[in-house]
């Protein structure tokens, strides 16, 4: 997993700041001639901290730990 992006946000309600570091996976796929490809994959986010979020609309996300609701600013 590589780290593509880093980017601060804030509670929707409550305002607290926090610090959102995006991961991109990668798949790794064999074609019949041997070689083999790297595709994208999919994106993973997580704050600092190492909590993860799921992402919900463009540029919003849940703390999946405690279902807080915070924005990209």
């Amino acid at each position: 997993m590589d780290l593509t992006e880093k980017f601060d946000a804030k509670g929707k309600e409550t305002g607290n700041a926090y610090h959102v570091e995006c991961y991109k996976d990668s798949i790794e796929r064999a074609a019949a001639n041997g070689t083999v490809a790297s595709l994208p994959g999919r994106e993973i986010y997580k704050l600092a901290d190492g909590r993860a979020l799921t992402p919900y609309a463009e540029g919003k996300f849940v703390i999946d730990q405690t279902g807080e609701k915070i924005v990209r600013v």
